[in-house]
């Protein structure tokens, strides 16, 4: 039990710290994470379901997973944008809500499904039968994630989905048993917005990580969206610009193969990195590539 004159913090299971809907600047310096399940952080917003279209500017929007519902989810005035979930592809354009009420309460008097108005038309694909989902635009942070220790985790080092400036330097990840960085997404499980376009990883050292095979596992650093139909993909998830995302700098120590995967990015750089191995454990993985690329575009590797 903590005492009062203890500064120190833990959890007992899942994520060190999470961030969900929210905006600002999140700013997480100097800190200790040590022994945790699940991420030491993770930041990212969550989709609502499109359930129903009312009307050419009317939607009912629902939480889906059991663990994210309760919270306002927007505000009049706030923008937001709609993806397809087959393909995690965006509708052209945004909009912005001019109305939002919850239309029920669960039995525990938590918001789950939003009645939402917007002041622009909706395309006239979007329905409740092909599986869409709204993402609010407004409700996304920056995040700057630096001079941290990350260590012996169970799971992950750290989840970053938002599409503000992500910038993630002079930490150490060691032994982070999984992946130790993950830009995700997905808009089915556990419908985690969204995709990430300005990410700077630098000057960061990895030690040792890929130790078990958790979910996101492919590789040291994974861009890993889940999209169910990649092939039918036309546009891609993450990026969107050359140099959308850099990793720079940094220093991998490690005993097996893979060290980057990316999946369904649009201006990838990964240069001026140093890999060093060596034989702390036996290698295991399945992924025998340092670099696996999937739907790839703008890359720059050095």
């Amino acid at each position: 039990m903590r005492r009062d004159s203890d500064e120190r913090y833990f959890t007992t299971q899942a994520d060190a710290t999470h961030f969900s809907g929210c905006k600002g600047k999140i700013i997480s310096v100097n800190g200790l994470y040590e022994g945790i399940m699940d991420d030491a952080i993770n930041v990212h917003g969550t989709y609502l379901k499109v359930v129903k279209r009312i009307d050419d500017k009317t939607l009912i929007g629902r939480y889906m997973h059991e663990q994210s519902w309760g919270f306002d989810w927007g505000f009049t005035g706030d923008t937001v944008q709609f993806v397809r979930s087959e393909t995690m592809e965006l509708l052209d354009g945004t909009n912005i809500i001019s109305a939002i009420n919850p239309v029920n309460l669960d039995k525990n008097g938590g918001l789950r499904e939003f009645e939402i108005v917007f002041e622009k038309p909706l395309p006239d694909s979007l329905n409740e039968k092909e599986g869409f989902g709204i993402e609010n635009l407004t409700w996304t942070p920056e995040v700057y994630f630096a001079g941290n220790t990350i260590r012996n985790n169970r799971a992950r080092g750290s989840l970053f989905s938002t599409p503000n400036k992500t910038v993630v330097e002079n930490n150490l990840f060691d032994h982070t048993s999984g992946t130790a960085i993950l830009l995700c997404g997905d808009c089915h499980g556990w419908y985690e917005t969204g995709a990430c376009r300005d990410v700077i990883i630098r000057n960061n050292k990895f030690v040792n990580a890929l130790t078990n095979m958790f979910q996101f596992t492919n590789a040291v650093m994974s861009i890993y969206p889940e999209i169910p139909n990649l092939k039918k993909q036309v546009k891609y998830f993450h990026g969107g610009r050359q140099g959308a995302i850099q990793i720079i700098d940094n220093e991998f120590e490690t005993f097996d193969s893979p060290i980057l995967y990316a999946k369904s990015v649009d201006g990838l750089v990964f240069r001026d990195n140093v890999i060093k191995t060596n034989k702390d454990y036996q290698p295991f993985h399945w992924n025998k590539n340092r670099f696996l690329l999937e739907k790839v575009n703008n890359i720059e590797i050095e």
